[in-house]
């Protein structure tokens, strides 16, 4: 009967200090779910700072797009011109302007009808191309240079024969404001005659500064 009541007590200490150590491995448990729930709110937080930081960096870009579009109006993106002779010159003088009368085109508005000069609306590399034709019967060269702010580029040169042509073309860097035309050269056997009808002018933005 001894036997039986030690026997009996041994079990419910046992069972006193199982259940002792189960709740030890229950708070232990619940002490790191607590820490791994902190943890995860903790890079919650770092995570919405750093979307934060993206958003408003992503914000700062758009507004220099803005900016920069806002800077450079869409019309002069595009600048080109063509322009033809259609009056008849019978006493050019010797570096003389030629003005090209008559606009085909002119994207940018950077060439003058009334004074045959383009003044660079947009700073960066242009092409230009002229054309003069020579006048029959009159058995003398004619003569030109395409001006970039007051210095040659090039010479345009038509022969002494009946409506033969001079054409030129070239690329050069010209900044906002600088002027490009075309004048006429005299010499001892050139000609003072540009018939009408035939002679261009005409340039085009390549690649414009940013």
């Amino acid at each position: 009967m001894v036997l039986l009541i030690i026997s009996i007590f041994i079990l419910l200490c046992n069972g006193a200090s199982g259940d002792k150590i189960y709740e030890k491995q229950l708070e232990a448990r619940l002490s790191k779910t607590e820490d791994d729930i902190r943890d995860l709110r903790s890079g919650l937080e770092l995570l919405k700072q750093q979307n934060k930081q993206l958003l408003a960096e992503l914000k700062s870009l758009n507004t220099k797009e803005k900016r920069l579009l806002l800077s450079t109006p869409s019309h002069q993106q595009y600048v080109a011109f063509t322009a033809k002779l259609n009056k008849q010159y019978n006493s050019l003088n010797d570096r003389e302007t030629v003005i090209f009368d008559t606009i085909v085109t002119n994207a940018g508005q950077g060439y003058d009808e009334n004074t045959g000069i383009f003044v660079c609306p947009i700073s960066g590399y242009y092409q230009f191309a002229a054309t003069i034709v020579s006048e029959s019967g009159t058995d003398k060269n004619l003569d030109a240079e395409l001006m970039h702010n007051g210095r040659q580029i090039v010479r345009l040169h038509a022969t002494v024969y009946g409506y033969d042509e001079g054409t030129q073309v070239v690329n050069i860097y010209c900044a906002q404001g600088e002027r490009v035309w075309i004048r006429h050269l005299m010499g001892a056997g050139d000609s003072a005659i540009i018939p009408a009808g035939f002679s261009t002018f005409s340039g085009a933005l390549l690649h414009a500064d940013h």
